[in-house]
């Protein structure tokens, strides 16, 4: 009779540590995208981001996202054609800015490349997860374009990075799309959904 609620404790614990494990991860990977602020705005930004994550109920949110996705997905044809935009578009998009970085700057470059086409539809991954969260996820459409617009400019940044410098370190700039384009997605979703929650009670409220 006892085992039960043990058991029951234990998962739940389980779970908890999951979750925390699961956050400071992605804080990592948030602290590290948001360099660019000062070092206390980064930390505080990266805190706050932290204790929200913890503090979500994550089991009812991705029940809610699922849902919401399977609706917009039947209501709305555009969406299904923007994540198809996002997940063909990002690695034409990749492709097409190491030809032009390579010809820009034809002394580091290997025949027409600066990475090679393999490496471009590689580093593409960034936008298939955006393309699968607009998919998968209640991520809404202007989210979804802003955080493309945010990951051609880290890949034409990394590419740049790499053909304009003679460091013999400049070839981690083509890891730029992993470093700084998978956490901006994260960022731009986990934002996007703090809005819309917000926006959601704030109309409960006024129909209250």
């Amino acid at each position: 009779m006892e085992q039960a609620p043990r058991g029951g404790r234990a998962t739940r614990i389980a779970r908890f540590l999951l979750k925390v494990i699961v956050v400071l991860v992605l804080a990592v990977l948030a602290f590290g995208f948001l360099s660019f602020l000062p070092v206390w705005a980064d930390f505080a930004a990266t805190a706050l981001l932290a204790a929200a994550a913890v503090a979500l109920p994550w089991r009812p949110f991705w029940r809610r996202e699922r849902e919401t996705a399977r609706t917009l997905r039947h209501t709305s044809r555009s969406r299904p054609a923007l994540a198809a935009a996002l997940a063909l578009g990002g690695p034409v998009f990749t492709i097409g800015a190491d030809l032009w970085f390579a010809h820009r700057f034809p002394r580091y470059a290997e025949g027409h490349w600066l990475a090679g086409p393999g490496w471009d539809v590689l580093t593409a991954a960034p936008f298939y997860l955006l393309a699968l969260l607009l998919l998968a996820t209640a991520l809404s459409r202007p989210a979804a374009a802003l955080a493309a617009c945010g990951l051609g400019g880290i890949t034409a940044l990394g590419l740049w990075g790499y053909g304009s410098s003679d460091s013999s370190t400049a070839a981690i700039s083509l890891l730029a799309p992993f470093f700084y384009g998978l956490p901006l997605v994260l960022l731009v979703f986990l934002i996007d959904a703090a809005v819309r929650i917000a926006a959601k009670h704030v109309a409960g409220r006024q129909r209250g």
